[in-house]
């Protein structure tokens, strides 16, 4: 036989046990939720992804300002070296025309 037993007859819960379970409000309040579709519903209303949106958002831009900055360095090294290397250029052709 199995491990289950079953209580064919059970005892009536208490008024108290009852009346904690009776709220009208939370069960039209989760009807409402369900029957609303969630593409109408605005973002600001559940904040746990509203704020988690608002956090990859925050974290995409600051990558890609971080990778815009040091393209900038990249760049600026590059074209350093190109005026360096043209400066160096016209030095040593200004010394072989002499």
């Amino acid at each position: 036989m199995s491990g289950f037993k079953f209580n064919i007859d059970p005892a009536p819960p208490k008024e108290e046990k009852i009346a904690e379970h009776r709220n009208f409000g939370k069960v039209m309040h989760n009807y409402q939720r369900m029957t609303n579709p969630l593409y109408r519903t605005p973002l600001y209303r559940y904040r746990r992804v509203f704020l988690s949106l608002i956090l990859v958002l925050l974290v995409a831009w600051l990558i890609s300002e971080y990778g815009n900055e040091e393209q900038k360095e990249k760049q600026q090294q590059t074209a350093d070296s190109i005026r360096k290397a043209d400066s160096l250029n016209k030095i040593l052709n200004d010394k072989s025309k002499r």
